[in-house]
């Protein structure tokens, strides 16, 4: 199998790292940048057209905004019948190929269900969404498997929904862990202190989630045990800055316990009626 990589960013190159066996070539967005990751991967070939030329399958791995100005390009710029494009985009479906697959080529998608924040990323056991028409989707499948990951297919019209479930697991708790940092600094004198702090509890509520298949069955804490009297006081001493994020994050806490039976019903509606309240003066202040 030949493989050309579109895109020298941290996903583009991840990929060539795993599949440098199969790589004719990997492009960025200069000629510079281009011989710099042809002697990073012994590669012979350094121009986009060069690449899709030699290649079977052709990854698009650019940010979402440039895949279909990139495909519009290839598209009429050189021959594609035949040859199989994947983006690896997650919320996109296969709309911004479309110019790709009109001159025939097969298209699909493969998106990591994966972080890459930068240093070495692991591939092997990520689940990887796959989509596409039924010769890019078995490529597509085939190269998650070489890859050493799990593919399941997600379609276009859900993409959205499925990079939604994504960011709630990876990007947000960023969010939320940088706000449990800055609220914990009042006390450890800094952000980098609080972290540290903090860390073990983190690691600790990872560790448990790792040892579950079902996430709700670890929740702790006061609206697991309906401590309606510490949320209270959690509400009246928290800043404007943290009360709306914690209120949405408690409500959706009470149905989780609900679901468990740690609560019954009225303590739901009663933690719920505090919540809201809270939420209505916050948005009136």
């Amino acid at each position: 199998m030949k493989i050309g990589i579109i895109g020298g960013g941290k996903v583009g190159c991840c990929l060539a790292e795993y599949l440098q066996n199969h790589l004719v070539g990997i492009t960025a967005s200069t000629s510079t940048k281009n011989q710099e990751l042809a002697d990073r991967f012994h590669t012979s070939y350094t121009a986009t057209l060069e690449v899709i030329e030699q290649a079977e399958v052709i990854f698009l791995t650019l940010p979402d905004r440039k895949i279909m100005t990139l495909a519009n390009e290839i598209a009429s710029a050189t021959k594609v019948a035949g040859k199989i494009f994947l983006h690896c985009s997650g919320s996109l479906g296969l709309e911004p190929l479309q110019a790709l697959h009109e001159q025939g080529a097969h298209c699909g998608s493969m998106h990591p269900l994966q972080s890459f924040a930068g240093g070495a990323t692991k591939l092997q056991g990520v689940y990887m969404a796959v989509d596409g028409d039924a010769i890019a989707q078995a490529k597509a499948k085939e190269i998650v498997t070489l890859l050493g990951g799990n593919s399941f297919f997600v379609p276009g019209e859900e993409r959205a929904a499925y990079h939604a479930a994504a960011c709630f697991c990876s990007n947000y708790a960023v969010t939320v862990e940088t706000l449990a940092q800055k609220l914990m600094s009042r006390w450890t004198g800094s952000e980098e202190a609080a972290w540290q702090a903090l860390l073990p509890l983190f690691k600790g509520t990872v560790a448990n989630l790792e040892s579950t298949k079902k996430t709700n069955k670890v929740l702790t804490g006061p609206v697991a045990r309906g401590d309606i009297n510490t949320i209270e006081k959690h509400l009246l001493s928290l800043q404007n800055e943290y009360l709306s994020i914690y209120c949405s994050l408690c409500l959706a806490t009470v149905q989780i316990a609900l679901s468990n039976e740690t609560i019954d019903l009225q303590t739901a509606h009663q933690l719920q009626n505090l919540l809201q309240l809270r939420q209505v003066k916050n948005s009136e202040e």
